[in-house]
């Protein structure tokens, strides 16, 4: 009887973070139909990812506590508000580090991700080769720092650098949001493309980090770190200067970018995983170059997550 009602317990608690991804997603009724049907297929299998790999109900009690706390971070709240959710997100990372940060960090995935999307009401009309430059070099300096951190530092303080980054962004674009002219908002406003919304690519690429620190360990992340920090850039880079030959797929991309990403996301991984870097890059770069509505740092790090999973490196 005990165990019937901790399982009854189990499943009622994941269907509970389930149903709260949803009504969060439904709040971000703006993106397109495919978007949010992709966003929720591979949301709701990391929860049950999740369920399975951590089998306490209270565990999983938290997980939805977190997806609530992380919900309000992007909420559709004044900028002083959400601002207000960063200070209450950080303590909820603090006062639950003993069950495990995988649990938060998957939290935090599950709660921004379910409105993201709000970001798209802020717009900047900026756009040159040069904002896009700056872009790519602070990109890759956070990956560089985030990879360093991840080889020489504990699972437990590398995945609260990477959440302590996420809150200091979202933080920096609820400043950005409520003045012009100050530092920050001249920071923000500056490395993001024109037409875009403010620190939504960045978002992004915060989700697909989140998503590959929830299930892998740290050899595998930093070969995800790989692709989407350090072979993305590289890629848009070499894309930019070298862009006659278009894709044949894909007129926006270049074969010149295309195969910078690979070399870069299987050199890098070669080191840690050898000859299996080879499938990575490939796997990462075709997916980089399609056409999709999923932004790239997202799809690929849900790929080449769930390929190291399969592959049990």
């Amino acid at each position: 009887m005990d165990a019937l009602q901790s399982g009854m317990g189990l499943y009622l608690t994941v269907l509970l973070a389930i149903i709260l991804f949803f009504v969060g997603l439904y709040r971000a009724r703006r993106m397109e139909k495919r978007e949010q049907e992709l966003l929720g297929i591979a949301v709701v299998a990391g929860a049950l990812l999740l369920a399975y790999e951590h089998t306490g109900t209270l565990n999983l009690l938290l997980l939805c506590v977190g997806i609530v706390t992380f919900n309000s971070l992007l909420s559709d709240k004044s900028p002083k508000i959400r601002m207000g959710y960063v200070i209450v997100s950080a303590v909820y990372i603090t006062a639950i580090h003993w069950i495990g940060f995988q649990l938060i960090a998957q939290a935090m995935l599950l709660g921004i991700l379910s409105v993201i999307t709000k970001l798209k009401q802020y717009r900047n009309r900026i756009e040159n080769k040069r904002v896009e430059l700056s872009r790519d070099l602070f990109h890759m300096g956070a990956g560089v720092f985030l990879m360093l951190v991840f080889m020489f530092e504990s699972e437990p303080i590398a995945v609260t650098a990477l959440m302590l980054m996420i809150l200091g962004g979202i933080l920096a674009i609820c400043i950005a949001e409520m003045s012009e002219g100050n530092p920050v908002s001249n920071i923000v406003i500056g490395l993001e493309r024109g037409g875009a919304a403010l620190g939504y690519g960045a978002l992004w690429l915060a989700l697909g980090s989140l998503f590959a620190v929830s299930f892998l360990n740290t050899t595998n992340v930093l070969v995800v770190f790989a692709a989407i920090f350090i072979g993305d850039p590289i890629a848009t880079i070499m894309g930019i200067h070298f862009n006659k030959i278009k894709l044949p797929w894909n007129k926006r991309k270049s074969v010149a970018g295309t195969v910078s990403y690979f070399l870069a996301a299987t050199i890098i991984s070669f080191f840690l995983i050898g000859y299996y870097a080879l499938l990575i890059g490939l796997a990462g770069a075709v997916i980089e170059s399609l056409r999709i509505k999923v932004d790239d740092n997202f799809s690929v790090s849900v790929l080449l997550t769930a390929l190291l999973l399969i592959l049990g490196i």
